[in-house]
């Protein structure tokens, strides 16, 4: 007969509650646990009749209970989407400034910080518009992103569980940025990964991970990121459609001011020679130094536009500042985004130029917008299959690693216990190699049929997120709380043997033989 008996320590639903876990006869588990209230709950587990152990009472101090618990106690806690949180500040409700203040402040420190307040894993993700923190484990965690930092209460947002994981596949799709469908967030998110890589070994490592590729896929699937939906790149897209190769053509930029940097950046990014101008010239020198043009005076401007491709003009004066006499002799295309119009109406009559005003790029702007919107539904689908997918895997993949870790137990356990049984045979008129196969077949058997239930409690405990069940399971088991190897694999984690692990007590004799 084998009589099965070890001990040790469990987390109980509650943070502050502690158990002893007893396991006695063959075929019957019991867990008798007993919290700082003395409060007492018996979880029976598919293997047998339930039998009340006796009530033990636990110091709830844990250095305490260390010593009073023969063994290596264990902190058992099961691993879920449910541990991830996020603290979010973004321009859906901040300001240019205070999400500055946010992002200004190194990333390895904010990682150091969020570890150090008990996050088991943490990622930062800081762009121009947003500020994120992720974290596996207790939600305080989050909170210390902004220590020190005056953030206004209506500027945060917090995610828990599949929501987070959810807002971060939409980031990385380029659903959750000022211009949808844009590119660089993609980039950014994949940055971040590479930052925090070493503390991404649990359940927030294959959410990233996913974030990624869904921001990949989405973009290959879906028109999300065609068009040109800001005013500066679209622009510059009417530009390149009117001449007939903007490499190889000269424009001179007219304003310095956020609308004149939207449109000279596009331009130059298409190889086109600028001349910069502005009203003050220290304005024209800063732009034309980023985009490696040309500064001019503003009165030089007449001068110069029979010499050019191209004229946009981007101020914000009252009234008309181009007529018919700045562009005679020219022939020109002119694009004025400036409101109220930069040149005047007379211009339009010139046979030699052609003007575009903002209406014409707000148009190919709205067209673009429209294309994308239409895509964002496609990358909404795409991001709600993803996070069912990526659900369905951590749940599997925290059942195949608590199966994993119990047959490993099981095997160790088994050779023990063979071995000690050959050893003690051998002593009294010694053992056949036959006899010896006989044994180790009689162990693998034992343990398999042992096993057989709880394996698919396990799976089943998993696919229905049943925590306490795995909690249960975890605790008599002493399953460690370590992430699996390989969070994406399709295959299960079967034993060698299939043998049955019953946890070691301090002194490695869980089990013996009578």
């Amino acid at each position: 007969m084998i009589a099965l008996e070890f001990t040790g320590l469990c987390n109980l639903p509650s943070r502050d509650e502690w158990g002893l876990v007893v396991v006695s006869t063959v075929g019957t588990l019991t867990a008798a646990g007993c919290s700082a209230r003395m409060s007492v709950r018996h979880m029976g587990w598919g293997m047998g009749p339930m039998d009340k152990s006796p009530v033990l009472e636990v110091p709830t101090d844990w250095e305490q209970s260390r010593e009073f618990i023969s063994g290596q106690p264990i902190r058992c806690r099961y691993k879920s989407m449910n541990d991830l949180s996020a603290l979010v500040v973004s321009h859906k409700r901040a300001s240019v400034d205070q999400i500055s203040q946010l992002t200004e402040r190194p990333t390895d420190l904010l990682l150091d910080r969020l570890s150090g307040a008990g996050a088991e894993e943490a990622y930062v993700l800081h762009t121009c518009n947003r500020a994120e923190y992720y974290v596996t484990g207790p939600t305080s965690a989050r909170e210390t992103a902004l220590d020190g930092v005056e953030v206004g209460s209506d500027t945060v947002q917090r995610f828990d569980g599949a929501a987070a994981a959810r807002h971060l596949l939409r980031v990385a799709a380029g659903l959750e940025s000022m211009v949808v469908g844009e590119d660089e967030i993609l980039g950014q998110v994949s940055a971040a990964q590479e930052e925090a890589l070493s503390s991404l070994d649990g359940t927030l490592g294959p959410v990233v991970e996913k974030a990624i590729r869904v921001g990949k896929r989405v973009r290959s699937e879906t028109r999300i990121n065609e068009g040109n939906p800001s005013m500066g790149t679209a622009a510059a897209e009417l530009a390149s459609r009117q001449l007939d190769d903007i490499a190889e053509s000269r424009a001179i930029v007219i304003g310095a001011g956020e609308m004149g940097k939207l449109i000279a950046s596009p331009l130059a990014d298409r190889g086109a020679e600028l001349l910069v101008t502005n009203r003050t010239y220290e304005s024209a020198k800063d732009l034309a130094s980023r985009v490696d043009g040309t500064p001019i005076c503003f009165e030089a401007v007449q001068s110069r536009v029979q010499y050019v491709d191209l004229v946009v003009t981007a101020t914000d004066a009252p009234h008309p500042i181009l007529d018919t006499g700045t562009f005679e002799g020219a022939d020109v295309i002119a694009l004025d985004l400036a409101n109220p119009p930069d040149i005047e109406p007379d211009v339009e009559e010139m046979a030699s130029i052609t003007v575009f005003d903002i209406d014409d790029i707000g148009t190919i702007v709205d067209s673009a917008m429209s294309r994308r919107t239409e895509a964002a539904a496609d990358a909404e689908t795409i991001v709600a299959a993803e996070i069912e997918a990526l659900e369905r895997n951590l749940k599997k993949r925290e059942a195949e690693s608590m199966l994993s870790a119990i047959y490993e137990r099981a095997e160790e356990l088994r050779r023990s216990e063979v071995s000690r049984a050959i050893n003690r045979l051998e002593e009294n008129g010694g053992i056949t190699d036959s006899e010896q196969e006989i044994l180790e077949q009689m162990g693998s058997a034992l343990v398999k049929k042992l096993l057989s239930t709880p394996t698919q409690s396990i799976k089943d405990a998993a696919v229905s997120e049943d925590y306490e069940t795995l909690r249960t399971v975890a605790d008599v088991f002493q399953v460690p709380d370590s992430p699996p190897e390989d969070a994406e694999s399709d295959a299960p984690i079967e034993p060698r043997d299939h043998s049955d692990p019953a946890p070691e007590s301090g002194d490695g004799e869980t089990g013996h033989w009578d």
